[in-house]
């Protein structure tokens, strides 16, 4: 069953018009990519490349030509697909509509890939809709009032809001980040992919690592942003930590653990990063240069 971020269900019409179209698939589960096709056939229109590990998917995808933009079908195993390598996808094919199938995918997976760009999620049971979705034209993207360019220049946004520990409610401040960003100029490597991959890895951990999960505790999120910059404030009501006592996950002792990646990853992507009130408070700084 396909869902798209909004939680509706794809119908089957979604994509009637199939000529000239291209699906590049990366096929990690062959069980799982079989019991999806079943007995469909897609048609001699549809152009279909298959392949069988990343660094090819990815390499076929840097040689397509410019101005296409192939739909983007991967078949992973239960466990989800580093996201490293999902935003190395995302950002080479920035246009195309992205899917995963996978037999298992729970909340914070779900989460991750959509705060990626991940077009839709598609676990067990498949039904002939499900195909169809995939097929489905990109060309539904994007607001139908046209954007006023002179506003943006002159305009600036304030958001003050505050979000209850739950990790679902991170999907909301995703599309308000990713939505501002983009009237207000950022290119969409910012706007789809970097952004809110920040977003979701900081406003997770103040849910889970500062508030501890209790929807009883409140993250105060904070977003300015103008034509120039973006800045984003995220506040817990936790006990705070000490973000000189992280370790470098680039060191060498520290390579192959699983954790403490997160704050290296905030500042490779953001131009400022900084922890106040002992660490309750983390401030990201963007610039649109």
């Amino acid at each position: 069953m396909i869902y798209s971020p909004t939680g509706n269900r794809y119908s089957n019409d979604t994509r009637a018009d199939v000529n000239n179209f291209s699906l590049y698939i990366l096929n990690l589960q062959p069980a799982l990519y079989d019991q999806f096709f079943g007995e469909a056939r897609l048609s001699e229109d549809v152009e279909v490349k298959v392949y069988k590990t990343f660094p090819r998917f990815l390499k076929g995808l840097q040689s397509v030509k410019d101005g296409s933009s192939p739909n983007l079908l991967l078949f992973l195993p239960s466990g989800k697909l580093d996201p490293a390598k999902t935003r190395q996808l995302r950002l080479t094919m920035i246009d195309s509509l992205l899917y995963i199938v996978t037999g298992e995918c729970d909340e914070r997976a779900y989460l991750t890939y959509i705060s990626m760009g991940v077009d839709g999620i598609i676990s067990p049971p498949f039904n002939r809709s499900d195909l169809q979705g995939v097929l489905r034209s990109s060309a539904d993207r994007g607001i139908p009032f046209p954007r006023n360019n002179e506003l943006i220049k002159e305009g600036q946004v304030r958001l003050d809001f505050l979000v209850p520990s739950k990790l679902s409610r991170i999907l909301g401040v995703n599309r308000l980040i990713s939505f501002l960003s983009a009237e207000f100029g950022f290119p969409p490597e910012e706007s789809r992919v970097n952004l809110p991959m920040v977003v979701d890895e900081a406003l997770s951990n103040a849910i889970v690592h500062g508030n501890r999960s209790s929807e009883d505790l409140k993250v105060h999120v904070r977003i300015y942003i103008s034509s120039s910059r973006i800045r984003i404030q995220i506040e817990d009501q936790g006990e705070g930590f000490i973000p000189e006592e992280v370790s470098d996950p680039t060191e060498q002792e520290n390579i192959y653990k699983g954790s403490g990646r997160g704050i290296f990853m905030l500042k490779e992507l953001m131009d400022s990063v900084e922890f106040k009130k002992g660490g309750r408070l983390i401030e990201l700084e963007k610039l649109n240069d």
